[in-house]
């Protein structure tokens, strides 16, 4: 059985999706009471549990034999939540553990990406010490940043970061099928891959596609970073998360994010989907018209 924590996020119902394709048995964990829904997506448990709790960690682990680890977004204690279920893994006999991460965790102005790269180590480190076999998953940011249906609704795209730095990106789905091959197939161990697409795009270069393919005329509006910061609830007591958030703006303001499409490619076994496929795919899968 395969345990998938953040199983209710989107990533992680996208990956619940891809292995129960392959006929996989999938517990799926989280905090959030929606993850029993992932039992109609194919999960075969769901498990609601809180990665600050040890006992919470092991009950999920128990009668595993693999874990994707998909971590929390924006949470002070991150690399610790996830030191907790990789020592909580060795002590239960994991025989594989994947965890995902994010494309450049050195970038040190990030604190989500720094967080990350404290887990990574942690990871490595239990790999050489007690022989746990693990990949590290690196993906870009994603595509699905970009709603469709919203942008299609709204007829404009808010950023929080200036309008014409550009970024690297991923699919999701893509990030999903290579998941589910490196926990379905062998020959991954102590590897550590880069899931970056081709695209490598502005808000306005997006919002230019998003117009060009649909025959719309949506807007690209730059808009404070407190005002996207206000539609999270969390942003009303967590003064990290806002302090993330800020510090995410400024960096993609300040640098953008890139990333090289080569290692997708060589795992997806084919080009990694397009920013123009995934409107497209977005489009018809929302019957949006």
């Amino acid at each position: 059985m395969i345990l998938v924590t953040g199983a209710a996020g989107g990533v992680g119902r996208q990956v619940v999706t891809e292995l129960a394709k392959r006929g996989l048995t999938i517990r799926a964990f989280d905090i959030n009471p929606k993850v029993e829904e992932l039992k109609e997506i194919g999960a075969t448990e769901t498990f609601v549990g809180d990665g600050r709790l040890l006992a919470d960690v092991e009950k999920a682990l128990s009668g595993c034999d693999k874990v994707l680890y998909i971590p929390p977004m924006f949470i002070y204690d991150e690399a610790e939540i996830a030191n907790r279920f990789v020592d909580a893994s060795v002590q239960a006999g994991i025989q594989q553990f994947v965890m995902m991460t994010v494309t450049h965790p050195n970038m040190s102005t990030l604190p989500q990406h720094t967080q990350k790269l404290k887990a990574e180590e942690h990871l490595v480190y239990k790999g050489l010490s007690d022989n746990l076999n693990y990949t590290i998953l690196q993906p870009m940011h994603y595509m699905h940043n970009f709603s469709i249906p919203m942008v299609w609704a709204s007829n404009a795209y808010q950023c929080f970061y200036t309008k014409t730095t550009k970024l690297g990106y991923v699919d999701i789905v893509d990030v999903a099928e290579v998941a589910a091959k490196v926990l379905s197939e062998p020959g991954h161990a102590n590897a550590t891959y880069e899931l970056v697409g081709t695209d490598f795009l502005s808000p306005n270069d997006m919002v230019e596609k998003f117009n060009q393919l649909t025959g719309r005329s949506a807007d690209c509006q730059q808009v404070p970073v407190e005002t996207i910061v206000n539609y999270f609830s969390t942003a009303k007591y967590d003064s990290y998360f806002v302090k993330t958030f800020q510090e995410l703006a400024k960096t993609y303001s300040d640098y953008g994010i890139a990333g090289n499409a080569n290692v997708l490619s060589w795992l997806l076994g084919r080009q990694p989907t397009t920013f123009d496929e995934y409107i497209q795919r977005e489009i018809e899968v929302h019957q949006l018209s």
